[in-house]
């Protein structure tokens, strides 16, 4: 399978090595730097694995029509991404967006059919160019987006297996989106206010309290909308908070880079359909605008 990593940061070059590691025709396309220290010294894992491998890695998006695009980028930059991107998708080329918020997958809609949305648990930060360090193994789910699941779900859900990531097909991958989406909602603001890491939330009443009252929030929403759930985002909180607990979530690292957060496509995007509903989400206003004027400051 040809495939080409749209946003090779960290979480891109950790399924990039991944798969290049068993073999996979993988392009990374990514930052100048990244790209450079890749050429040069290859991609580098560290943490839960340790491995390098040496893909092809470009600063501009091949010609060549891959089988394959998985979004990795911010979820700010997906719009932009996917036009450059537009001569690279092919008929029988699928998009798989693996970001965090929501609204990705509708962009690619735009140029393609063939969408599949997914969610990861896994824990990835780029270290310094060209490493990437593996912090937790979680789970990935994929699925046709809205709904639906495919032979080439089947397939991507093989492959992600073969290279080493838990891999599971869903039905309903809106449901998912939705579910991961309320989960950061909570713990992704909590920790880039506080700047603690995730077990911290959870071992502190007054922020545990707090994230399960904006889960609630952002499940109103949901229902509302008429999103069926696969897992209560509650049980996905906590689960989340107790697997991850020794990260800092990815909110908080963009903080301290000095770099723009997804804040906009997490709590701002529940503000926005919960306004195109009627419904006031008070809390995920609160957090909103917190971040950004923490973010104000970074500048």
């Amino acid at each position: 399978m040809k495939i080409y990593i749209l946003g090779a940061g960290s979480i891109g070059s950790l399924f990039g090595a991944l798969l290049s590691k068993i073999g996979e025709d993988v392009t990374l396309i990514g930052r100048e730097e990244h790209v450079e220290a890749i050429n040069n010294s290859g991609l580098k894992v560290v943490g839960v694995e340790e491995f390098t491998v040496y893909p092809k890695a470009v600063t501009k998006i091949p010609s060549e029509l891959p089988d394959l695009v998985i979004l990795a980028t911010k979820s700010y930059s997906t719009a932009y991404a996917l036009e450059c991107a537009k001569e690279s998708i092919g008929e029988n080329t699928w998009v798989l967006s693996i970001q965090n918020g929501l609204g990705n997958e509708d962009e690619a809609l735009k140029y393609t059919k063939n969408v599949l949305g997914g969610i990861t648990t896994n824990g990835a930060a780029l270290e310094r160019w060209g490493v990437v360090r593996w912090v937790g193994k979680g789970v990935t789910i994929i699925g046709n987006y809205p709904r639906g699941k495919g032979k080439f779900a089947e397939r991507v859900v093989a492959l992600f297996k073969k290279a080493g990531l838990e891999a599971e097909i869903s039905e309903n991958i809106v449901g998912w989106k939705w579910a991961k989406a309320i989960v950061n909602s909570a713990i992704n603001p909590i920790g880039a206010i506080i700047e603690v890491k995730n077990g911290y939330i959870l071992e502190n009443d007054h922020l545990l309290a707090l994230a399960m009252e904006v889960v609630k929030e952002g499940c109103q929403v949901a229902i509302q909308k008429g999103i069926e759930f696969e897992v209560h985002p509650m049980e996905l909180l906590l689960e989340t908070l107790e697997r991850t607990r020794d990260n800092y979530n990815s909110m908080l690292q963009d903080m301290k880079k000095g770099k723009r957060t997804e804040i906009d496509f997490i709590n701002a995007k529940i503000i926005e359909y919960g306004e195109e509903i009627g419904l006031k989400t008070p809390l995920n206003f609160a957090l909103w605008s917190l971040v950004k004027a923490k973010e104000s400051q970074t500048k």
